[in-house]
């Protein structure tokens, strides 16, 4: 009996084996990595995937180790670079078997290849047409005769050679199928007609570029009332007179490099913004959490070089979100994406919006008291005063102008100055006569609300105690704005971004949140006053230098959110690239130069040299020669 049971669960343990070994042979899950892809090309392929035996990663070269590991591994080759220590064990993998293919290959030392080359002919024709269908047929192809599976491994059709049409949509019905393709204008507005999406005399929106997933961004463009154009090629669009076709309002480059001259020629004749929204490259998260935000590479390419072409706005819109696959994909960020859209409706709207009806925000910056105005290279006062009469000749509503620099100066100083802290005396007759904006503790919250996520806000109530704090408050829990206003333009002083002696520190960048008048200051432009337009007037204030990312900011970043949606503009200095760049990148600034100040000749040389003369002279002769000394005396 004993041995019966012996026999029996050795003939179950036997046919578990076989069974084993005929699952993990013919049936088992098919294991594909993909090395150094990126994360849009891979979520493309990861969408393709609809068989539950096919498995999708990817593999840092970090990780090479484990190559061994999986039935099929794909290589991009272009920009690979690889230590000693992981090409040998990806060449141990492939000498021990695991099928290895190198795709885009720039360097022939990574041209890695296991398998025989029809094969890997016939896989790389898939992978350089792209496509879902192609992606789909790919992977049947490799369980069916890579990994040589018999279930769930359908025979993979041919390579289907992909045409990229002038101009792609998602189809409304089917969101998640993969973009209609148009050959003609004509063909894509017929399209744009039968899905109700055809809007006559709606502002035009061109979208173009590679580095994000605009599948969310066109529908709320659309939403809120334009007619979005996506192009494959932007050169070709242009080129080809297809852009000239239909009256663009506004071009967005999901961008990496340079768009050329030919470009940049197109915009300057249609005179329109080109808005460059960056790809973070990484999981929202670990971008929120990174003090750089962007930088190598990507900075070169996302933001610096669309730089050149004349891009705004390098504001952080896609990131990437792990799907229920365990793949990454690129999506745009949800809580970023409204604020991007309005920006870009806002500089549209500018446009359009009669110059009359146009609210102006102009921030300047003085010290306290009775400071003048100040800017590097520039006379404040009679600059600030002829942009104003400028405007007014445009046609600009500036009621209550005065007819003087003179008497602009006066209005600022009484209207529109900055206090110290013991300026209780001079602060009093502000309140009297200065005629500031009140901001009530139900309105500043509900603009934080708006504006910070709570976690923020409570930054500031740490480092600045609750509304309203000691600096402009009132006896009944009011914030003053100080604030010059004439007609739709507003005049305001741009308030300390911190506490402290250090004025170089506050200026140029604290640890600290900024305090509730700086917040508020910027907060009732948005809401209180509604402006269409900021502007910074000189070089330089302390918006851009407050915390924290250098570049892609986020909504943890002081600059972005104080500046929201706003057409951002920047008088700063040619002399000053590199604080300009600060500006631009950092508070989204669209920079107008002003030329520094040429030098003259003081006509001081002689005095200078004749004092300098007698100082050497009096300082060799200390304690010889009393009567030369009272000759050579400063006195």
């Amino acid at each position: 009996m004993k041995k019966r049971k012996i026999i029996i669960c050795a003939v179950i343990a036997l046919l578990l084996l076989i069974g084993f070994g005929v699952w993990s042979k013919w049936m088992s899950t098919t294991r594909i990595a993909f090395i150094n892809y990126q994360t849009i090309t891979l979520g493309e392929i990861g969408r393709a995937n609809d068989n539950p035996l096919v498995k999708i990663e990817s593999l840092d070269a970090e990780d090479m180790a484990k190559a061994k590991d999986y039935d099929m591994v794909f290589v991009q080759a272009m920009g690979l670079r690889l230590t000693e220590d992981q090409r040998a064990e990806l060449e141990k993998a492939m000498k021990d078997g695991t099928p290895v293919v190198s795709t885009m290959i720039t360097n022939p030392d990574n041209d890695f290849c296991s398998v025989d080359t029809a094969k890997a002919n016939r896989m790389k024709a898939y992978i350089d047409n792209g496509g879902r269908k192609n992606y789909h047929n790919l992977l049947s192809y490799v369980r069916k005769y890579i990994d040589k599976k018999i279930i769930y491994a359908s025979e993979p059709e041919k390579v289907v050679e992909r045409v990229y049409g002038l101009l792609y949509h998602a189809d409304p019905n089917r969101p998640d199928d993969e973009n209609k393709q148009f050959n003609s204008l004509s063909e894509y507005n017929k399209f744009l007609k039968e899905k109700g999406l055809w809007k006559p005399n709606a502002p035009a929106i061109v979208i173009t570029g590679s580095m994000g997933e605009p599948k969310e961004l066109i529908a709320e463009l659309e939403k809120t009332g334009n007619m979005v154009y996506p192009v494959n090629s932007i050169q070709k669009f242009v080129e080809e007179n297809h852009a000239d076709s239909i009256k663009v309002s506004a071009i967005i480059n999901m961008a990496h490099g340079r768009l050329g001259d030919a470009f940049v020629d197109y915009l300057k004749r249609v005179d329109v913004p080109l808005f460059a929204p960056l790809n973070v490259n990484q999981l929202e998260k670990k971008w929120e959490n990174d003090k750089m935000g962007m930088s190598g590479g990507f900075l070169s390419q996302s933001v610096v070089t669309p730089e050149i072409d004349g891009a705004i706005r390098p504001y952080a819109l896609f990131a990437h979100y792990v799907g229920k696959d365990d793949l990454e994909y690129v999506a745009a960020m949800p809580e970023r994406l409204g604020t991007f859209v309005q920006t870009v409706n806002n500089y549209i709207a500018l446009k359009h919006k009669p110059n009359s009806q146009k609210r102006v925000a102009i921030y300047y910056y003085k010290g306290p008291g009775q400071n003048a105005l100040t800017a590097g290279g520039m006379e404040v006062g009679p600059s600030l005063y002829n942009l104003l009469v400028r405007l007014k000749h445009e046609g600009y509503n500036v009621a209550g102008l005065p007819d003087s620099p003179e008497g602009l100066m006066q209005a600022i100083q009484r209207q529109g100055a900055v206090f110290n802290l013991y300026a209780k005396g001079a602060f009093d007759d502000f309140m009297k006569n200065g005629k500031p904006a009140l901001v009530t503790k139900n309105e500043y919250e509900s603009w934080v609300k708006k504006t910070l996520r709570p976690e923020k806000y409570q930054e500031v109530v740490k480092a600045n105690g609750e509304f309203p704090g000691e600096y402009m408050s009132t006896p009944d829990g009011k914030l003053a704005v100080a604030r010059v206003q004439f007609g739709n333009i507003v005049l305001l002083p741009q308030n300390a971004a911190g506490a402290g002696t250090n004025a170089f520190q506050i200026v140029h960048g604290t640890n600290a949140a900024p305090p509730h008048t700086y917040i508020a200051s910027y907060l009732w432009t948005q809401y209180g006053f509604k402006a269409d337009v900021l502007i910074h007037f000189g070089t330089h204030g302390s918006l851009e230098f407050t915390p924290k990312k250098q570049s892609a900011l986020s909504n943890l970043d002081w600059p972005d959110r104080l500046v929201g949606a706003l057409p951002h503009f920047y008088l700063y200095t040619i002399g000053n690239v590199g604080e300009g760049l600060i500006a631009k990148r950092r508070s989204y600034a669209g920079l107008q130069s002003y030329l520094t100040p040429p030098f003259m000749e003081s006509g001081m040389r002689g005095a200078y040299a004749e004092l300098t003369s007698k100082l050497k002279l009096y300082n060799q002769n200390i304690g010889k020669n009393k009567a030369l000394l009272q000759q050579t005396s400063l006195a």
